[in-house]
């Protein structure tokens, strides 16, 4: 059951394109520093995104200079010492413990430090600006990595990588983190690529573009990667993807060389 869409104060949610989700931060004075509810909000958004048949893909980018920066480190330090750091399951913006149904590209504009840092390496894909900059100064301020993602930073740029970056706490450049595989691709604009990217998503089966996203998961799973792929064969394509409508429809749009119309409440029981 598709949930009601969700009231919004630190963001604004638009839809650039069919089946894609646009969620920018609006704190541009602020530097788009998140304040405690905005976790809770932001998990609210990707949750209805989640829920809803006909969004596919989200984005997630912020106004102004910065992509999205620290916590409201004013708001932290007034707060009871039980009330620091509390987050949703989901972690920092609802996305850095997200495992979620369907894709969520960063679209990084600018600034991206600490906690925010956490959100871009939990997204399914990363477009940054050669202007951007990126860093986990956390150490710098007596923290650490509270969105939990230390584990899955090295499992994405190694531990050599991840050793230079957290414990320094320096700035990394886009092209530096393009070689890491902190980023995946560099754009002048890249809430524009982002957009040209989640249509090409977009436009796929969505239920098959679930399953591979769940068969991605396993691979990161560490499972030996013949065992995860009898999972993946087992829990996925047996009686899901081999049974559902949009296999027989897309097999028949190929041969009949037209678009093809797919069932957007494949998953309705799930939702």
């Amino acid at each position: 059951m598709s949930l009601p869409r969700p009231k919004t104060t630190i963001c604004s949610l638009s839809f650039p394109a069919d089946g894609v989700l646009l969620v920018t931060l609006t704190r541009a004075k602020e530097l788009n520093t998140i304040p405690n509810h905005g976790h809770e909000e932001l998990s609210r958004v990707w949750q209805w995104m989640d829920s809803s048949p006909q969004l596919l893909v989200g984005i997630f980018t912020g106004s102004g200079r910065a992509f999205c920066t620290v916590a409201d480190l004013r708001e932290w330090n007034e707060a009871p010492t039980e009330k620091q750091g509390v987050l949703p399951p989901e972690g920092f913006c609802g996305i850095s413990q997200r495992r979620g149904r369907k894709p969520i590209i960063a679209a990084v504009n600018g600034l991206a430090v600490g906690g925010r840092m956490e959100v871009l390496i939990n997204c399914d894909m990363v477009i940054c600006s050669p202007k951007a900059v990126l860093s986990l100064a956390d150490v710098k301020v007596g923290l650490s990595l509270l969105g939990g993602t230390l584990p899955l930073l090295v499992q994405k740029i190694g531990r050599g990588h991840t050793v230079d970056m957290t414990l320094t706490g320096r700035n990394i450049m886009p092209e530096e983190a393009l070689r890491w595989g902190l980023v995946d691709r560099l754009a002048d604009d890249p809430v524009t690529e982002a957009v040209e990217v989640s249509k090409s998503i977009a436009a796929n089966s969505p239920d098959a573009v679930w399953a591979t996203r769940e068969g991605i998961f396993l691979g990161m799973s560490g499972k030996d990667s013949f065992e995860a792929g009898k999972e993946f064969q087992d829990k996925y394509w047996e009686p899901f993807l081999k049974k559902g409508q949009n296999v027989k429809e897309g097999i028949a749009a190929f041969l009949e060389r037209r678009k093809p119309n797919w069932d957007l409440n494949w998953n309705k029981a799930k939702l």
